[in-house]
């Protein structure tokens, strides 16, 4: 129990400060009531990989993002280019 309540307090804490959102804050408090973390280091560390996992995906979304509109862009001046082409050639 005492361990449950430490686990509790740290995770409430980092939830104040702004370190964990509500999200990830309620994956990990159900994980401590399962007994998944033996100590507060494993939960920090836990907290530190989630947090990485998360800002990774964060960033690929935003690459694909990026791609996709790079790639529209690209699409857009060959259709341009296409019909400049296209209307050039009829007009010779």
């Amino acid at each position: 129990m005492r361990r449950m309540r430490i686990l509790r307090r740290l995770l409430q804490k980092m939830r104040d400060a702004k370190k964990i959102d509500k999200h990830i804050y309620h994956s990990l408090y159900m994980l401590a009531k399962g007994n998944q973390f033996k100590n507060k280091r494993v939960l920090t560390e836990t907290i530190h990989k989630m947090k990485s996992d998360r800002a990774k995906e964060r960033e690929l979304a935003e690459q694909a993002i990026a791609r996709k509109a790079r790639a529209a862009k690209r699409t857009a001046r060959r259709e341009l280019r296409e019909v400049k082409l296209t209307s050039g050639g009829e007009a010779q």
